[in-house]
């Protein structure tokens, strides 16, 4: 319950934050300060504190333009210009895009952007998706697009891959399935979808439900952060 409660804080407080930061009309600016208290919460999931730069991805010869937030892994070579970082894409353990209200041509742009940063040249591929504080979506047609139905009946969202004997031709097409999460933190359409592997080369999203939703979003970080803090340097 104590453990819950604090999640539930941070949760309310970076909401509380997106609020406030209202009354900043420069957009840049008001982009940048959600983007760094986005940072500082992130870091209180796990210590030592995850290493969390913006700046953008890079193979050497190319690279994927401006990103908000990058989780790298704890021995990174960051080239640092100002407040800007060029990672290595082999250095990078995830991208998150922040969006104050996520709207469906974010969502397309950043399909766009995850199959930019695959091209990339490198043996590793960091997760990429989605942080929105709004989404200028119904819920509905949110989990429709990341491959769920709808049940009227029951009022609640189904992913047809998971029926036993369900032909794949039926199940729903997922628009974005180069994205790895999205998250959404607004009440009414609070959600965190999570690609998983369901069987070789056949990925779906997982719904995940516990409350508070920020709780995923620490597990996460923790899932990626702490095994790359513990492997050896090479």
């Amino acid at each position: 319950m104590k453990f819950a409660e604090f999640d539930q804080y941070s949760e309310d407080l970076l909401m509380a934050q997106y609020g406030v930061s209202e009354i900043i009309t420069h957009e840049l600016m008001k982009g940048e300060v959600r983007e760094d208290f986005l940072i500082s919460t992130l870091e209180s999931c796990s210590d030592p504190k995850p290493k969390l730069v913006k700046g953008t991805v890079s193979d050497g010869q190319h690279d994927a333009g401006q990103l908000d937030i990058i989780l790298c892994r704890p021995h990174a070579h960051l080239r640092r210009l100002g407040s800007q970082c060029f990672v290595e894409k082999n250095d990078a353990l995830c991208v998150i895009e922040v969006k104050g209200n996520c709207t469906g041509r974010d969502l397309r742009k950043a399909e766009k952007k995850a199959v930019m940063i695959q091209n990339l040249q490198g043996q590793r591929v960091p997760q990429y998706g989605v942080v929105c504080y709004k989404v200028d979506l119904e819920l509905k047609t949110i989990m429709g697009r990341f491959g769920y139905s709808y049940d009227v009946a029951n009022s609640t969202y189904f992913d047809n891959s998971t029926i036993p004997n369900e032909a794949e031709a039926d199940w729903r097409k997922i628009d974005y399935p180069n994205l790895d999460f999205f998250v959404s933190l607004e009440d009414g359409k609070k959600v965190f979808l999570r690609k998983y592997e369901m069987s070789p080369g056949k990925f779906r999203f997982i719904r995940a439900v516990k409350s508070p939703l920020i709780k995923e979003l620490f597990s996460m970080m923790r899932s990626l952060w702490i095994p790359a803090n513990q492997a050896p340097v090479p």
